[in-house]
């Protein structure tokens, strides 16, 4: 489930790229059928890459980015009147944003691609509100723990277990991913809460999590909250920490193993959204971009994520794709996925605050 604070290191250049895209659109009509105004999307921080939106960047020029830090950030400013053609919202986000009134459903019979994504990622319940789809998939990952094989020559295939973030033989070496909507949802199912089921995630379940991070936290074992992955891939690298809990690229990035415990890893997916208001013609037309097998390839081989469409696997080998932490089998990886739910809004809330207050020291 991206990407929640990854735009922390992102600020600077995200600026500066912003700042160029402005200058550079005053001077240039970027586009060869949308002459007015490209078309506008609200991502994550480090999203604004043209590599993701595949051949709308070849017909129409760059679309105009603006990003988020987190989720939640990018809800507030979309209720605010943020005007926009599209976001890009993780799976688990989807009901809420519908319940605050920014999107609007899907057309399905506009997205050229739709029928050549996994359908266990393009019909995911939680990217469907009252029957009508307002969710285009584009990448998918797992959230889980990654090891240096190395310096934890203990693990291994037949026996990996997130008990081992609370091993002592790893204390002070446990980096997490600041991130509730990630780690402490990991945590919860490492505990036996079924982050699948709304009707579970309580603020009792929220407080379990927690508490068993604080008690982490408290007695050393956990070195530090990472606020993105490129610190996370930093530290195994220079042995600051042994193990990483946080999303696959990490396995490419660090060359450390991506744990597949027997209870199984928590997958997210996140894509394209229309928010109210929109262009419709340029939001479908960047929706094609994103979910194409030009997209699909690009963001196999240069991210190391997963990608909706199908097509795109068959560019890339399976040794790569283990490299890159990415499930051979996509189709049964993503059937046995633990794709979370988000709780309710008092609950959502009640658990940012509370994750904040944790990591702050409280």
């Amino acid at each position: 489930m991206p990407k929640y604070y990854e735009t922390k290191n992102f600020l600077v250049k995200t600026l500066g790229v912003a700042i160029l895209t402005v200058f550079v659109t005053g001077l240039f009509t970027t586009s060869k059928v949308f002459a007015d105004e490209p078309g506008s999307v609200f991502l994550w921080g480090g999203y604004d890459d043209d590599g993701l939106f595949g051949s709308y960047v070849e017909e129409h020029g760059s679309p105009e980015y603006s990003t988020f830090g987190d989720a939640e950030e990018g809800l507030q400013k979309l209720k605010a009147g943020f005007e926009v053609d599209l976001a890009w919202p993780c799976q688990g986000e989807i009901a809420r944003w519908v319940r605050a009134g920014v999107l609007q459903p899907l057309d399905t019979s506009r997205i050229d691609h739709w029928d050549d994504m996994f359908p266990e990622v393009r019909d995911l319940p939680s990217g469907i509100v009252d029957g009508q789809n307002y969710f285009a998939p584009i990448d998918w990952g797992d959230t889980t723990l990654f090891y240096m094989a190395d310096r934890v020559p203990w693990m291994n295939a037949d026996n990996e277990s997130f008990d081992l973030m609370e091993d002592p033989r790893v204390k002070g070496k446990v980096g997490i991913l600041d991130s509730a909507a990630d780690s402490l949802f990991l945590m919860m199912h490492h505990l036996g809460i079924d982050i699948r089921e709304k009707d579970q995630l309580t603020k009792a379940a929220i407080d379990k999590g927690i508490n068993k991070f604080r008690e982490m936290r408290d007695n050393g074992q956990i070195r530090a909250f990472f606020g993105d992955t490129s610190s996370m891939v930093e530290a195994l690298g220079n042995e600051e920490i042994d193990v990483a809990l946080g999303w696959n690229e990490i396995a490419w990035n660090a060359g450390a193993k991506m744990m597949q415990p027997a209870n199984g890893t928590m997958t997210w997916a996140c894509g394209l959204a229309i928010v109210k208001g929109a262009d419709l013609d340029k939001a479908y037309a960047m929706i094609n971009g994103a979910t194409s097998p030009e997209t699909s390839a690009y963001l196999l081989s240069e991210w190391g994520y997963g990608h909706s469409n199908k097509k795109g696997f068959s560019t890339i080998t399976a040794d790569e794709l283990a490299e890159r932490g990415v499930a051979s089998n996509p189709a049964e990886h993503l059937s046995n996925g633990m794709f979370s739910v988000m709780p309710s809004d008092e609950v959502t809330d009640y658990m940012e605050a509370q994750w904040a207050e944790m990591v702050a020291g409280g």
